[in-house]
C-alpha cells in the first residue's frame, strides 16, 4: 500500500504535473481556436456575411445602397465585437481556471492526508 502511494506522490508531482501543464495550454489553444480571434480583428469592419449592395444606377439608389452597406458593416461590427468580448471572458476564466489549477495541484496529496487523519479523530 506504501508503494502505491509513493507511486502515486511520483507521478503526481512528475508526469502528472507536467500533462497538467499540456493541458492547460492546450485548453486555451483550442479556446483561442475556436474564437478565431485574429480573424475576428481582421474583419472587424466588414460587411456582415458579405451582404454588400452595388450597382445602384440612380442616386436614390445609391444612396440606399450605401445606408444598406453601412448597416451591414455595423451588424458585422456589432456581432464580431460581442465575440471578441466573449472569448476575452472566456480565456480570462480558463486563464484564472488554470493558475488555480497550478496552485491548488501541490496541495491536494498533502490536503488528503490530513482530511484523512481527521476524519478518524
Amino acid at each position: 500500500m506504501v508503494m502505491i502511494f509513493l507511486e502515486l506522490l511520483r507521478w503526481w508531482y512528475g508526469p502528472g504535473l507536467a500533462h497538467m501543464f499540456n493541458r492547460i495550454g492546450e485548453r486555451f489553444n483550442n479556446l483561442s481556436r475556436i474564437f478565431a480571434i485574429p480573424t475576428l480583428f481582421k474583419t472587424l469592419f466588414s460587411p456582415w456575411k458579405r451582404i454588400v449592395s452595388d450597382n445602384a444606377k440612380g442616386l436614390d439608389d445609391k444612396m440606399r445602397a450605401m445606408i444598406d452597406n453601412l448597416v451591414s458593416r455595423t451588424v458585422g461590427f456589432i456581432v464580431r465585437s460581442t465575440v471578441l468580448w466573449t472569448a476575452f471572458f472566456v480565456l480570462s476564466g480558463s486563464l484564472i481556471y488554470g493558475v488555480l489549477l497550478v496552485a491548488l495541484w501541490p496541495l491536494i496529496p498533502p490536503l488528503i492526508i490530513i482530511l484523512f487523519f481527521l476524519g478518524l479523530t
